[in-house]
Order: structure tokens, then C-alpha cells, then sequence
């Protein structure tokens, strides 16, 4: 019988239904505490199944006396696992594809119309008893403006339906466009990327990190956008210069930028109240309907790889 063993207190239960029914032993953590490295190494040793999330950081060292093994993260993102563990054949990684693009989607429009509509400044000038007198600039529409999608992916494609619906200019820049031909019957225009920062009112990161992309966004990059520009970032912090772009918005008050990040990593940076910047500590892909979504997901998945293994 194989063993599983889930970092998460509160898996889904039909998550854990979907494996055990498959005939799996599981065991869940009982800890509101994570486990360190020494403890996750163990865990490898100890069970044929983990089920993990991103901050659960799976280094080259720690597959040295592993036999056959599923690591599976409860996240889109794979950049936590070292790519030692998709190189080995003992190893297969499983992540979670599909369950939390809505949620992702809905908050970069939250962020969006948050900005655009200054709905943080507007409601702590209601509490205060103010009026839109006191607004420091007028709110804008989106409806009608362009939006500068980077990435292709499942996400983007989610950010599309969304834009089409407030009558939006549909720009994405991808490496590969010839394997999105079909955005461009929805009325998306493929861009380099210098060309859509430049042309684009609002612009959305939605790309997973790696070396290719890491500072993919970088000072000059940013100095390419509108002054005017809305800059959405929901993918790993790494992706772009934040230093440089909230100096940017800092410098230009009608520049505004909407980060989902790990903030703990820029405290000093981010502790300023600003009126054109919104950061939210990466809570896009974690609400309650994404988790569950995200767990059961999982769970098929590993049942699904077994099949077919």
C-alpha cells in the first residue's frame, strides 16, 4: 500500500476520500507549524507520496537517498522544487493546473478597478466623514482602454473573457504566438514586448518564474511604460524590478501599480501609504473556493499519474 502525507492540517475531505478510496494510506499533519528541511527530508524517506505548497522549498540535497517518489504541490507555480527533482526518474512532480486561474483572474481585476476607481483612498475618506472633494485625482473607466497581457497561459486566457467584457483592446506578448493562434479569432494582437508596454493603458504579468524570466521586467523595460499606465503583477515577485517600479509610481502619480506578492520580502519598500499602489500579500490564488478546487485537483491527479503508471 502506498503511504501519503499532506503538510496541510485541513485537506479538503474529499480529497481525501479521492486517495484513500484509491487505496492509499494517508496521513495528515496534526501541526500548525510547517515542517523545516530536516523535517520534510524525513517525510521523503518515510512516505511514497507528499503533498505540499510552495513554501516548502524541495532542494537538490534532498533527494540523494530517496527510492521512487511523488512530490505533489498544491500550487501552479513549481519554482519551490529544485529542477534536480524533474530530471530524475525516480521522481514525478504533480502541480495543480486548472483550479485557481478564476480566482487569479477575478484579482487582477480587483486590483484593477481598486486603482482605477480609488476605492481604498475613496473609502478612508468616507470613513473620515469626506466627500469626492477630497479625492486627490478624479477615478477613470477601463471600458475601452488597452490591456497588455504577458503570458498565454490559462490565466491570460481567463483575463481575455474578463477584458472582452468591459470592450477592452486585447494586446499579449508570448513566446511561442503560433501556439495561440486561436486567441487571434478573439480579437487578440500578438505584440513583442517592448511594443505592448509602450501601447498599453494596463498591463498584466501572468507567467511563471524562471531563469529565462527572472527581472523580465526590469528598470528599461519599465521606463518603456505610459505615464498613465496601470502595471498589474500577480506572478512571483521576481519577475520585476519592485524597487524600480514603485519608484516609478512614486515619481508619477498617475502611474499606477497593483502587486499579489510575498510583501514580508519588502517590508521597507512597501510600508509607505500610497494612494496609486495597492499590494496584497499573494492571496490571489487562496481563496476558499480555489483551495477546494486545488486540493481535489490534486487529488485526481495523483490518482490519474497511478493509472498510468
Amino acid at each position: 500500500m502506498l503511504k501519503a502525507y499532506s503538510v496541510f492540517k485541513d485537506l479538503d475531505k474529499k480529497a481525501c476520500e479521492i486517495l484513500i478510496n484509491a487505496g492509499i494510506q494517508l496521513d495528515i499533519s496534526t501541526s500548525e507549524e510547517r515542517p523545516n528541511k530536516e523535517e520534510l527530508s524525513k517525510l521523503l524517506d518515510d512516505y511514497d507520496i507528499l503533498i505540499i505548497g510552495i513554501k516548502e522549498k524541495m532542494t537538490e540535497d534532498m533527494i540523494t537517498k530517496i527510492d521512487k517518489k511523488i512530490i505533489a504541490t498544491l500550487s501552479i507555480g513549481i519554482d519551490h522544487i529544485d529542477k534536480s527533482f524533474f530530471e530524475s526518474d525516480l521522481i514525478k512532480v504533480i502541480n495543480c493546473q486548472t483550479s485557481n486561474v478564476i480566482s487569479v483572474a477575478e484579482h487582477i481585476f480587483a486590483l484593477i478597478l481598486g486603482l482605477k476607481k480609488r476605492i481604498i483612498e475613496a473609502n478612508e475618506i468616507a470613513i473620515k466623514g469626506g466627500t469626492k472633494k477630497d479625492l486627490s485625482a478624479r477615478s477613470n473607466d477601463i471600458s475601452n482602454r488597452s490591456i497588455g497581457i504577458i503570458g498565454a497561459g490559462k490565466i491570460s486566457r481567463e483575463v481575455i473573457k474578463i477584458a472582452k467584457v468591459f470592450n477592452m483592446k486585447i494586446y499579449c506578448n508570448t513566446l511561442n504566438p503560433e501556439k495561440h493562434k486561436d486567441l487571434l479569432k478573439q480579437g487578440v494582437e500578438f505584440l513583442d514586448l517592448e511594443s505592448l508596454l509602450t501601447k498599453s493603458d494596463i498591463i498584466t504579468v501572468n507567467i511563471p518564474l524562471n531563469e529565462e524570466n527572472k527581472n523580465l521586467i526590469s528598470k528599461d523595460k519599465i521606463g518603456l511604460m505610459k505615464k498613465t499606465a496601470t502595471f498589474i503583477n500577480t506572478s512571483r515577485a521576481e519577475i520585476v524590478d519592485i524597487n524600480e517600479l514603485i519608484r516609478c509610481a512614486d515619481e508619477n502619480e498617475t502611474f499606477n501599480v497593483g502587486l499579489d506578492i510575498d510583501a514580508e520580502n519588502y517590508i521597507e519598500l512597501l510600508n509607505t501609504k500610497r494612494n496609486n499602489v495597492i499590494v496584497t500579500p499573494h492571496i490571489a490564488r487562496v481563496t476558499k473556493e480555489a483551495i477546494k478546487r486545488m486540493d481535489v485537483e490534486l487529488a485526481n491527479n495523483i490518482i490519474e499519474y497511478l493509472k498510468e503508471s
